[in-house]
C-alpha cells in the first residue's frame, strides 16, 4: 500500500529536517517513492520565515511510525 508520512520545520533551518527526514527512512528502511515540500508564509509574521513541510511518500505493508 502507498502511504505518507509528513514532516514540519522552518524555512531557514532546512538542515534539522533534512536530518529527521533522512533518519526516518533510514531507521524505517522506508521504500519512498517521492518527496514532495511546500513552503507557507504567514504575512506579516514576526518570525520572518514560514513553515517547511516534506511530505514522504512510501510504499509498506502497514504505515511507519
Amino acid at each position: 500500500m502507498v502511504f505518507v508520512k509528513t514532516f514540519k520545520g522552518y524555512e531557514d533551518n532546512t538542515h534539522d529536517l533534512d536530518v529527521a527526514v533522512n533518519a526516518w527512512i533510514q531507521q524505517h528502511q522506508a521504500n519512498v517513492v517521492s518527496i514532495q515540500t511546500v513552503l507557507s508564509h504567514e504575512p506579516g509574521a514576526r518570525a520572518g520565515s514560514g513553515d517547511l513541510l516534506y511530505t514522504v511518500i512510501y510504499t509498506s505493508a502497514a504505515p511507519l511510525d
